[in-house]
């Protein structure tokens, strides 16, 4: 994605300046600029070597404009602005949410003074609003707003516990009060001052549709393969040297070997390591390569690479998130930015096809939420739980003043209820993938690639959250997804002729970030130095002994997960210091 930001309304001409200066690492390629009575903005120019698929610029027709950042697939591949236009002046802003792709699109109707942003149904774009001195400000990163003038930056304690719990807010709250995020597959409209809502990409429905044709898990492959195929060569780049982040997972390898198959060019392909004293899976990433010929590079990363520089990759990530494998994947981004400028990806297969993290979670169900006594929110309690994150710590690590400020049955199981409760779709699994795609995906694991990658001036491309995928998934019975313990049998059945049968057959790792090593060592005296006795007090957000239990993981109590919540802490408080306090980098 390149730079975007504006608002509606009537703000000093300097605004927007200001706004873009704040993301001049997304407008190297130069920016346009809109002005019209009530409306301004700033966007980036098309990535250089872009397909046909992209576009990115200011359209005028009669009393509209159109700003579109992004692209788009499916039947609507060759969708041309001036179409665009067309479709909102005949049936309205419905017509324009009937788009496929990864975009972000601004419409402002000058006859009605009416406004409207709309994200993709996948989320695979991001973009931020807040309503300040009479109008709406929107930017693709949060702080092109939370940096200006008349934005007074404080701490939403009910998103801070969230983000202790999940590590990232979920749904349209940011860290920052007054600050939020519109949801994937959501438009805004602005009138009369006034902002409202609307969900357009409701892909649960999609399991209404499942048909004898999916009961074949043969048939549900070929298909599968048919769709992952389409989404990756709507996404090519025209004459371009091409990457892929390849883990050795088999998500990555899916989408190396269709990338391999599609484009006629050589392609290099990055896996990361921590060093041979740490479990990795660059065997299985070297299988992978070697069957399909990539130039295959190894990354070591540790911690005396990044910490000096850790200030400004959480700077670069703006809304805090704590999962550990984000500045891994800026040491990535900035390692392959050597060698090319579009880089693929295989997120999107655990939240669309059944990862393993669903499995504590129907296990519970099976085994354990028909005693009598249980209370009404025990799947979300057990939700939360599964997270492994500090959702147990709320009580322990937060002060008092802290606590008081958020309800946990609001901003924690309130968040979840909705889609355990609901009808459509029917089973735990879906309701699972549903929550895993709505909040996991759309919140943390396309926003923080993008963002590592675009700091390096790179481009992301995640063909498996492609909308066409997402409700493809929901089409198919849980069978197909998760059987017996094993995983992904759709993906595993469309592939197996294309990728080592080890990748097939393995287990399930993730990438696992060695932070509980790295908090116990070599970044112990750095964690130290920024939790020190004095400057926690003085924030009064966190308890000091309790802090200082995790930092000597020293807690008397059965849970060794110190590592992930000491990043989470830490990625916290520099967010922290940087943009409530004003910090320099």
């Amino acid at each position: 994605m390149t730079g975007l930001v504006g608002y509606f309304g009537m703000q000093p001409s300097e605004i927007i300046q200001r706004m873009a200066h704040q993301l001049e690492h997304r407008f190297n390629n130069g920016l346009q600029q809109v002005t019209s009575d009530l409306f301004t903005a700033a966007v980036g120019s098309t990535p250089e070597h872009a397909n046909q698929n992209y576009h990115v610029g200011v359209w005028r027709k009669d009393h509209l404009i159109v700003i579109i950042n992004g692209f788009f697939t499916g039947e609507s591949y060759n969708t041309k602005p001036q179409d665009m236009i067309a479709s909102y002046f005949r049936n309205g802003v419905n017509e324009i949410c009937n788009l496929e792709g990864a975009f972000i699109i601004i419409l402002y109707d000058k006859q009605s003074d009416t406004g409207y942003l709309i994200r993709d149904g996948a989320g695979q774009k991001t973009i931020y609003f807040s309503q300040l001195n009479h109008s709406l400000f929107f930017s693709v990163e949060p702080k092109a707003i939370h940096q200006l003038p008349i934005f007074s930056p404080q701490i939403n304690s009910a998103a801070l516990a969230q983000y202790l719990s999940f590590s990232f807010v979920p749904g349209c709250n940011t860290m920052l009060e007054g600050l939020y995020e519109l949801p994937a597959g959501h438009y805004l409209t602005w009138s009369n001052n006034q902002y409202s809502l609307k969900r357009y990409f409701i892909f649960e429905q999609e399991v209404a549709k499942q048909n004898l044709q999916y009961q074949d898990v043969d048939n549900s492959s070929r298909q599968f393969k048919k769709l992952l195929a389409s989404a990756v060569l709507d996404r090519l780049p025209v004459n371009r040297e091409l990457g892929v982040f390849l883990s050795g997972g088999l998500d990555s390898s899916v989408v190396t070997a269709e990338l391999a198959s599609l484009y006629p060019k050589k392609i290099d392909t990055f896996s990361i390591h921590f060093g041979k004293k740490y479990p990795n899976e660059l065997e299985y990433a070297k299988k992978v390569a070697d069957k399909h010929g990539t130039h295959h590079h190894e990354v070591y990363i540790k911690p005396k690479h990044f910490l000096r520089r850790l200030r400004n990759i959480i700077w670069l990530l703006d809304d805090p998130i704590g999962d550990p494998i984000t500045v891994p994947n800026f040491e990535l981004a900035k390692y392959a930015s050597n060698y090319s400028q579009w880089i693929f990806n295989g997120e999107g297969g655990d939240p669309c096809f059944g990862g393993p993290k669903n499995y504590g979670m129907l296990l519970s169900h099976w085994y354990g939420t028909d005693l009598a006594g249980i209370a009404r929110q025990t799947r979300e309690v057990v939700y939360l739980k599964s997270f492994q994150r500090a959702y147990d710590e709320l009580d322990k690590l937060l002060t008092p003043d802290v606590k008081r400020l958020f309800s946990h049955e609001t901003d924690l199981v309130g968040v979840l209820s909705p889609f355990f409760n609901t009808t459509m779709p029917d089973t735990l699994l879906n309701k699972l993938m549903a929550m895993n795609i709505r909040l996991k995906g759309a919140h943390l694991i396309l926003p923080k690639v993008e963002r590592m990658l675009q700091a390096n001036n790179l481009h992301e491309l995640s063909p498996l959250f492609d909308e066409r995928i997402v409700r493809f998934s929901f089409r198919l019975p849980g069978n197909q997804k998760i059987s017996h313990g094993d995983e992904k049998l759709v993906m595993k059945r469309a592939y197996q002729s294309l990728l080592p049968e080890a990748v097939i057959n393995r287990p399930k790792s993730g990438m696992r970030v060695p932070v509980q090593f790295w908090c116990q060592g070599e970044m112990k005296r750095y964690i130290k130095h920024i939790f020190s006795k004095k400057e926690v007090t003085q924030a009064g957000i966190f308890n000091y002994e309790r802090l200082k239990q995790l930092i000597n993981y020293d807690t008397g109590e059965h849970n060794g997960r110190f590592g992930i919540k000491l990043w989470m802490l830490l990625s916290f408080e520099i967010w922290r210091r940087l943009v409530i306090e004003k910090q320099t980098i």
